[in-house]
């Protein structure tokens, strides 16, 4: 019995010990410093980085996984150089490119140039833009095409935030053909 009442007193009195009695420290802790660690604001100043802020920046240089860059500015030299020397990727020449273009083409496309690239797409019928020409009536090339879907050119505006680089080739490859129809 003796051993049982002495037994309980231990437990009673270890259970006692490990309440902490003041709640603004944690009691005893092994690596505090990962215990209390700083909260940081999203682009504060923080001065536990070499630049002093929270947000770090990416390796000078990199680029994200699938993005592509494209070097010809949004001005008219920048469209008159992708006009005559960006050219199409093989990899958009196939039947199944074709198929995605005409649906990405529907989708983004078709209310203002038209299902058949005539420049009478539902907008125009309604009177909301006006000057939309036909393909066949413009001297464009692949290049120019895709230049004008990255930054737009006259009303028409970038789509480079609604599509990626695939769909925007897949496009431009579903236009070539209308303008071959065309003809």
């Amino acid at each position: 019995m003796k051993r049982l009442s002495t037994l309980l007193l231990l437990v009673a009195g270890a259970a006692l010990a490990s309440c902490n009695v003041d709640k603004t420290t944690p009691g005893y802790t092994y690596m505090d410093d990962m215990y209390t660690s700083p909260s940081l604001e999203t682009y504060a100043p923080a001065y536990q980085f070499a630049n002093g802020l929270s947000a770090q920046l990416p390796v000078e240089g990199t680029v994200p996984r699938g993005y592509h860059p494209y070097e010809y500015a949004n001005t008219n030299e920048g469209y008159d150089a992708a006009k005559a020397s960006l050219l199409m990727p093989e990899a958009y020449a196939s039947e199944d490119v074709l198929t995605e273009g005409k649906e990405l083409y529907t989708t983004f496309c078709v209310n203002c140039h038209g299902e058949k690239g005539d420049g009478n797409g539902n907008l125009v019928q309604q009177e909301k833009i006006l000057g939309v020409p036909a393909y066949k009536d413009r001297d464009i090339t692949p290049g120019s095409m895709y230049h004008v879907i990255m930054h737009g050119k006259g009303i028409m505006g970038s789509h480079a935030s609604q599509l990626t680089y695939d769909e925007r080739w897949k496009i431009v490859r579903y236009v070539v053909k209308l303008r071959e129809d065309q003809e």
